[in-house]
């Protein structure tokens, strides 16, 4: 999916902000990846491990929802707080997230991705992109049954939406107990897999190879005055963009709203445009102007 330039900008806006509330997090290439359902003692399994969060930035689905959510940027659905119509923008949260994600990589930002690590597609796209980014990663996976998250679920969102009609927050975020429970097998399943390979390719890098690329290089020449927007607006229209993998590939479509994994990271793709973007590069028009060559 090829979000329009306008909401592209408030995604961008988003990401500053998260970005801008974490500039004290140092950048010294280190990157946790914290598996769990939502409900899971993530808090509890991390301090455990000697892992202090705030010396990392929080990439997480439910802070860009709330985000969403905050700046009315989740559809209006009558009798629904916003956070109930969380479905709504639950693809485009992973998108938000993904492209915080990629900022921080490029800026070799500590950051700690809370999610459900039930995607093999998005779990597998992190880890090699952290690699290339030469990170040190540790893997956290803590967990908790579907019938337990199922209740945490319900209980949270029975808080939020009381909350909500006493005047407080946006809600509670409804999430269906079946896709809980089908998102709890993906990712039971998915633990079950040997990261050793790639992890040992995560600790192998010996030079940063993140972020680069053709689109990339393009937008760097094009700030710097090398060629014209017109110029990169040709070249994109003569190239094919790789596509991006969904999150949640064929056989998981049960467990997709309760899939809180970001949305994988391509070279290739219009990522490389977007982060060109994210960083900078682009203003808004001429983002809008390469975007409109680069899909159409």
């Amino acid at each position: 999916m090829t979000w329009l330039p306008d909401r592209s900008r408030h995604q961008r806006r988003i990401v500053a902000a998260l970005r801008e509330q974490a500039l004290a997090v140092p950048r010294e290439r280190r990157a946790v990846l914290a598996g769990g359902l939502r409900g899971a003692d993530k808090g509890g399994a991390l301090a455990a491990a000697g892992i202090d969060r705030g010396r990392h930035l929080m990439v997480s689905i439910d802070l860009v929802l709330e985000e969403l959510a905050r700046r009315s940027l989740i559809p209006v659905v009558g009798g629904l707080s916003p956070l109930e119509g969380a479905d709504l923008v639950h693809a485009e949260a992973q998108h938000v997230a993904k492209r915080l994600a990629a900022l921080a990589l490029a800026e070799g930002r500590n950051m700690l991705l809370d999610v459900t690590m039930g995607s093999e597609p998005s779990v597998r796209s992190w880890l090699v992109n952290l690699g290339l980014a030469a990170y040190s990663v540790d893997v956290v996976v803590t967990k908790i049954s579907g019938e337990d998250a199922v209740r945490w679920a319900e209980a949270e969102h029975r808080r939020g939406h009381d909350a909500y009609r006493q005047g407080h927050g946006n809600g509670g975020r409804y999430v269906p107990p079946e896709a809980i429970m089908a998102a709890a097998t993906a990712a039971e399943a998915l633990a079950k897999s040997d990261w050793t390979a790639i992890l040992q390719h995560v600790g192998s890098q010996q030079q940063i190879a993140f972020p680069r690329g053709e689109f990339l290089s393009l937008a760097r020449a094009c700030q710097a005055g090398q060629i014209t927007v017109e110029n990169m607006r040709r070249q994109l229209r003569i190239r094919r963009l790789a596509p991006v993998p969904p999150v949640c590939p064929p056989g998981l479509e049960d467990a997709r709203p309760a899939l809180d994994d970001l949305e994988p990271w391509a070279a290739g793709s219009v990522d490389e445009i977007i982060l060109s973007y994210d960083l900078g590069m682009l203003s808004d028009a001429d983002y809008a102007a390469v975007v409109e060559a680069a899909t159409s």
